[in-house]
């Protein structure tokens, strides 16, 4: 099964076998335990879905008839899809918690951080880091966990989903929303709500953000994580903030990647948490590979 939108949309059927590619000639596969998801249940989706959106996504799969949007195409089959990326999320976050065979494990066809409990939005049918934050703390009993995402675009879906929640501490990095999508959040005012205020972070970033920003902004997260004590780290690691990728306006190098998914793994061995890193953004090619690999190294090397 391929996720492919159609000719000309940025999502296309080789974008991951591509990224593999680049995995291969950096050799990078040679370090890596590769693992065939686990197929979860439709109850494990409905952790964030509601019950009626799920069945419309059936619907749509079955017939390939109806339309989501103009960001999500038509696809007949596309429940398997989806189902099959987001059980490879839960896997992989068994892999660290349930069975505890490591310290940090990554699904690259994940990350879709725009997705809405009852609605598609920017690519993404199924949340899967809402989900799998969900079935972290319901079902293999985490307390704390922190989502840091440094896609482009504001992880707005995820926002949502923990905007009231002291126990999923959620940050963003991400161009200004004023300049891309999805444009109505992202700002620094939106701190969460109830008992959830002081628990959502949202850094804008200048539309050609280069990496000496890019970098200067994560100043803050070492003492966030020692106050806040994740027990699970889930990075949303999109790359479309290269200057390679057409998708943003930001100005990128492996550079600013390389450096992030660094600071992540001293901290992981200063504080113990696990890292479930999962994919994101990133449109061009041999880019997206090269700067996913450059942080798989990162992991490899913790």
């Amino acid at each position: 099964m391929k996720l492919d939108f159609g000719y000309g949309h940025p999502m296309r059927g080789n974008r991951y076998d591509k990224a593999l590619d680049e995995f291969r000639e950096m050799g990078l596969l040679d370090d890596l335990t590769i693992e065939k998801p686990r197929l979860i249940s439709e109850d494990v989706i409905r952790l964030y879905h509601t019950p009626e959106y799920i069945q419309r996504v059936k619907e749509v799969s079955e017939t390939g008839e109806s339309v989501f949007g103009e960001e999500v195409p038509q696809i007949k089959g596309i429940y398997d899809i989806i189902l099959l990326s987001v059980s490879a999320s839960i896997t992989a976050a068994d892999y660290i918690v349930g069975e505890g065979l490591f310290d940090v494990a990554v699904n690259i066809c994940g990350g879709w951080h725009h997705a809405f409990e009852n609605k598609c939005r920017g690519f993404c049918i199924f949340n899967d880091v809402a989900i799998t934050a969900n079935y972290l703390m319901k079902r293999k009993n985490i307390d704390k966990v922190m989502v840091i995402d440094y896609d482009a675009h504001h992880g707005d879906g995820t926002q949502r989903a923990f905007y009231r929640n002291p126990w999923v501490y959620t940050i963003s990095f991400h161009q200004d929303p004023s300049t891309l999508y999805p444009f109505r959040s992202g700002y620094e005012d939106e701190i969460g709500e109830g008992e959830g205020k002081g628990f959502n972070r949202n850094y804008p970033l200048s539309p050609l953000c280069d990496d000496d920003e890019f970098i200067s902004k994560f100043n803050e997260i070492p003492e966030l994580i020692e106050e806040f004590k994740p027990e699970v780290l889930i990075l949303q690691m999109g790359v479309d903030g290269s200057r390679q990728c057409s998708i943003s306006s930001m100005r990128l190098t492996k550079k600013a990647y390389d450096y992030v998914s660094g600071l992540f793994m001293r901290l992981q061995k200063k504080h113990g948490f696990k890292t479930l890193a999962l994919g994101g953004g990133g449109f061009v090619h041999p880019m997206l590979g090269q700067h996913w690999g450059v942080q798989l190294q990162n992991f490899i090397d913790k």
